[in-house]
């Protein structure tokens, strides 16, 4: 179920759920990825206040939930790893000609740099605009030197990106109880399209802090270099920024998706990616 978006145009919104059912569709054609099947979309709100989309029901439980209550062994998670890196890896793969958000289809965005700088400017103005509190301005002279330094346009290639996919959004097949001595975890639900857009893989969340298994699972990092360090670090104060702004706009609704926890994550996380940037290579 989705509240009413906010007008298209000048701000950052989510994917609508016409959106997100065509994605998951796309996936499922294209891909070997577990993902819930759509049952139902209804827009006409004659039934509920707002939108909905209807969706199967993973069997099991979001990993995060099974890592915190240790219903993993250690083997499992290792496993398990390798099979969500190469899941991403499939994901990956499916490819596109232009660069951005579904809403972005016709704007004829075929540089990653541009797709990326537009969102993310987009972003600091809407947290502006909110009243979100963070050094704005020192924000501005690392990303002109990443925008001189052409720091995003080692992207060539529009790769179909989760962008806010997590081990909550992840579901693997678990009771309470554990596996009952079963080696490998299914996954039953992998990742969600709720903010999913064409871009660079590195944007992903799930590269926020990947395990060696996951990278090994994924076919290698996609950091090499010192630059894209850098970038990653950039993907980062995106993902905040993405967190905050829509934890502010949730307020009063009464439809709250952002946790207490992540709107703690992503103020702290700001402040010390900005502090980063200021000496961050670009080269």
């Amino acid at each position: 179920m989705s509240p009413p978006s906010t007008p298209a145009g000048e701000s950052y919104t989510p994917n609508t759920l016409t959106q997100e059912r065509a994605l998951l569709q796309h996936l499922s054609s294209n891909t070997p990825l577990p993902l819930p099947t759509p049952h139902a979309l209804d827009t006409s709100l004659t039934l509920l206040q707002y939108p909905y989309l209807l969706l199967s029901r993973p069997r099991g439980v979001p990993l995060s939930h099974a890592r915190e209550r240790g219903l993993l062994t250690e083997r499992q998670a290792l496993l398990l790893d390798l099979r969500l890196g190469a899941l991403l890896r499939a994901q990956h793969e499916v490819q596109n000609d232009w660069f951005g958000t579904p809403a972005q289809e016709h704007d004829g965005l075929y540089s990653w740099q541009e797709a990326f700088t537009l969102l993310l400017e987009t972003l600091i103005e809407d947290a502006k605009g909110l009243g979100i509190s963070f050094e704005y301005e020192k924000l501005r002279k690392p990303l002109g030197r990443a925008i001189g330094s052409f720091l995003f346009d080692d992207c060539e290639v529009p790769s179909l990106v989760s962008f806010a996919g997590d081990e909550d959004t992840i579901v693997v097949d678990l009771s309470e109880e554990g596996s009952g001595g079963e080696e490998e975890v299914p996954v039953t639900s992998f990742l969600t399209v709720s903010h999913a857009l064409w871009g660079d893989p590195l944007l992903e969340a799930l590269f926020l802090d990947p395990s060696k298994a996951f990278e090994e699972g994924y076919g290698g990092s996609p950091i090499v270099f010192r630059r894209q360090k850098t970038k990653r670090l950039w993907y980062t104060v995106f993902l905040a920024l993405m967190v905050l702004v829509q934890a502010k706009r949730e307020e009063g609704t009464g439809l709250r998706t952002v946790g207490t926890d992540r709107v703690a994550w992503a103020r702290r996380t700001i402040d010390q990616s900005i502090e980063e940037l200021q000496n961050a290579p670009t080269y």
